[in-house]
């Protein structure tokens, strides 16, 4: 179950959204006392996760995680943590709690049970940020990756490993069951490409090959946000 907000532009949606995403955040920690926010990294939320900076939220009692992340030390231009600390973790939202998933180990899978750790304390979601790639994965679970059908799974475990054959990296991300739970999802649109491919994942077929299914085909509400 789905709804679709049109923005006139780019700016308008991250100025909206964050806006949007404030209010559930500051609902939630006067329900709770806490709040979980999920974000993505690359190119598509960075407008959105500087106004969401800026927004008056108690910022101390949110813990943000990410929906997936490239394993790369911080350091790197490909790493997610590091947008969102350059991004998101500034102005009135300094104090919030952050969660990274990249650890110095041999293997990326050496990390799983450090990472497991970190998201129990703060699962489940109040609030989860998805974009959408034009093969129509979401989060980094993509359509032909070796082990998308355990992932998009009802017993996934958290988060996992991901291997695409076209990947530079290692991803890990968050599971199916995982995203399924947030309280409130926003997914991200941008450019006709797109708005195709969210067209074609929104008819009748596999999870696994349209991984963006999993969110759209939930039952709570879904807020999808298109922008040119």
């Amino acid at each position: 179950m789905s709804e679709t907000r049109v923005y006139p532009d780019r700016g308008s949606l991250a100025g909206g959204l964050a806006e949007q995403v404030a209010s559930e955040l500051n609902k939630a920690i006067k329900k709770r006392g806490r709040a979980t926010l999920a974000v993505p990294g690359g190119k598509t939320p960075r407008e959105f996760l500087a106004a969401l900076s800026e927004q008056d939220v108690e910022w101390e009692s949110v813990s943000v995680i990410l929906t997936d992340e490239r394993f790369v030390p911080e350091r790197s231009d490909r790493s997610n943590a590091r947008v969102v600390k350059e991004l998101l973790l500034q102005n009135k939202a300094e104090d919030a709690n952050f969660y990274p998933y990249y650890r110095e180990v041999e293997r990326v899978e050496d990390a799983l049970p450090m990472i497991a750790i970190d998201l129990e304390e703060v699962l489940p979601i109040d609030v989860c940020i998805l974009g959408m790639g034009v093969d129509m994965h979401t989060a980094s679970l993509f359509p032909g990756a070796e082990n998308i059908e355990e992932a998009v799974g009802l017993w996934a475990p958290h988060v996992m490993v991901m291997y695409e054959p076209t990947l530079p990296e290692a991803r890990l991300t968050l599971t199916a069951p995982v995203l399924e739970r947030a309280r409130k999802a926003h997914i991200l649109i941008f450019g006709e490409e797109k708005k195709k491919a969210l067209r074609e994942a929104q008819k009748i077929g596999l999870v696994e090959d349209a991984p963006i299914r999993v969110i759209l085909n939930r039952a709570r509400a879904t807020s999808i946000h298109y922008a040119d």
